[in-house]
């Protein structure tokens, strides 16, 4: 049964690689609309849950009432056979059953799944921006943004459907079950509502922005970090350790200015909530009492209100850290969605064919080129390269000639001009097609975090482990010094 609720959601289903709108609302939609059954039925499921906690209360009411007017138990029992059944029946069965969907769906169907699917969905987009906006910022905080992005939504969107949802749910109903014994009862609880969602909406949004800052400042740390171990080798090769040490104490007292600010307004929303809840309480007390003194009100309906006021006032609590965790949340969704839904800088042309390789003549035809708004690095250059023929570029350090192999494998596009394969233009052929075609070797040895048979294997990913054997084997000491593939 377990597996049945695993799979309700698959994050792998769907292979979408448009654009994820920059909207706030609009990019939680994007997620939340690929899994929306079951959140429609975690919203139902949260809102019956609530309506019988609260009717609970009303009953306890009754029974008070009842007991009062019986002469002694069997009487009582006798006389309200019927309705304790169907009490037992609501706690025993119908709630339990309720609950268990609720908690199935929530914690099978949702939280293993719908974070990774954000995390696929955002990574894959990611993974195809240019090399610029790679060049132009940290991995690691890169990385840090998919990663927390996923997460945050996914909490957000949980705990407004398991609290938020909840809560709100519960107060209209004590409000309705309040207003049906006496209107003037529900009073305080009213007015109680009122200034609590305005404290909420004045701190909130205070909340989410200083969130938003803090996520901002986390992501940053975590890039100064990760540079610093990514670049380990020069670190110590310079003897630099000290200097990375004041690079992250900077970003370190940066994050702890900024988690201080959110913190100053959780402080302040909490102590007015406190005061807030008492005042509710002793009002709504002394206006059940003064009802009940009138006669308007029975002892059970005393006994159902203050136990329902109790109840908000304890939720007030949850719900203020809720909001307080939610606006937090939705700050780092709207953070990392700024990064993440950035338009790629290089896109494939809407008829782009694959690149076919016939003699292997290369030409550059009156090409200009400048990173961003900097200086131009090419000016109107213009070279063939026949099939087979070796170029050597001399020149110093910045001149492009990196460049012009950059611009070969379309990592960039050009401000004018353009380059020629077999006479087929590049701009005009599928990225990964141009760069399966074009093998490079860089000055920087590089590595990924695999094994050395999956790092030969990377540029020939069908590449049987003999092939991979004999390509080792052909470059002196590799094989030798690794002792051979496990």
């Amino acid at each position: 049964m377990a597996r049945f609720f695993e799979r309700l959601i698959g994050p792998f289903a769907s292979d979408r690689l448009d654009r994820p709108p920059s909207r706030l609302l609009a990019f939680y939609w994007r997620y939340v609309d690929q899994a929306w059954p079951w959140f429609a039925i975690l919203l139902i499921t949260a809102g019956s849950l609530s309506v019988i906690g609260a009717l609970l209360f009303a009953v306890v009411g009754i029974l008070i009432d009842r007991i009062e007017l019986a002469a002694d138990a069997a009487s009582f029992v006798t006389a309200n056979v019927w309705l304790l059944a169907g009490i037992a029946l609501l706690i025993l069965v119908v709630e339990p059953l309720i609950a268990f969907f609720h908690i199935m769906i929530m914690n099978l169907g949702v939280t293993p799944s719908f974070s990774g699917l954000v995390r696929w969905q955002t990574h894959r987009y990611v993974l195809r921006q240019s090399m610029a906006y790679f060049q132009d910022d940290f991995a690691g905080r890169i990385a840090n943004k998919v990663m927390q992005t996923g997460f945050a939504l996914r909490r957000s969107v949980g705990e407004l459907v398991d609290a938020v949802w909840y809560v709100a749910v519960f107060i209209a109903t004590a409000l309705a079950l309040m207003a049906g014994q006496d209107l003037r009862l529900a009073l305080p609880l009213a007015l109680w509502l009122i200034v609590y969602l305005v404290l909420l909406c004045r701190f909130v949004p205070r909340i989410s922005t200083t969130s938003a800052e803090m996520s901002e400042s986390h992501s940053r740390l975590m890039g100064r970090i990760v540079d610093s171990y990514t670049n380990i080798q020069t670190v110590k090769l310079f003897g630099h350790t000290r200097r990375e040490d004041d690079y992250a104490r900077a970003g370190i007292a940066d994050q702890k200015q900024r988690t201080a600010a959110m913190m100053r307004n959780n402080s302040w929303l909490d102590f007015m909530i406190g005061v807030l809840n008492g005042v509710m309480l002793v009002s709504l007390a002394a206006t059940a009492i003064w009802l009940w003194d009138q006669g308007a009100l029975t002892v059970g309906g005393v006994a159902a209100a203050l136990g329902l006021a109790m109840r908000v006032s304890a939720m007030s609590y949850w719900i203020m850290f809720v909001a307080a965790e939610i606006a937090e949340n939705v700050g780092v969704v709207q953070e990392g969605a700024e990064a993440i839904t950035q338009p790629h800088a290089v896109v494939d042309a809407p008829a782009a064919a694959a690149l076919r390789i016939s003699r292997g003549e290369i030409r550059y035809e009156g090409i200009t080129f400048q990173y961003g708004e900097g200086t131009q690095v090419i000016d109107d250059l213009s070279l063939t390269i026949a099939p087979g023929e070796r170029v050597g570029l001399v020149g110093r350090s910045g001149a492009g000639k990196s460049t012009l192999v950059q611009l070969l494998l379309r990592f960039h596009d050009l401000q004018a001009g353009r380059i020629l394969i077999d006479g087929q233009d590049v701009a005009a052929v599928t990225q990964d097609s141009l760069r399966a075609q074009v093998g490079v070797v860089t000055q920087d040895t590089s590595l990924l975090h695999r094994s050395v048979l999956e790092n030969i294997r990377y540029g020939q990913p069908s590449a049987t482990r003999a092939q991979a054997i004999d390509a080792a084997r052909a470059c002196p000491g590799l094989f030798e010094s690794t002792g051979g593939f496990p």
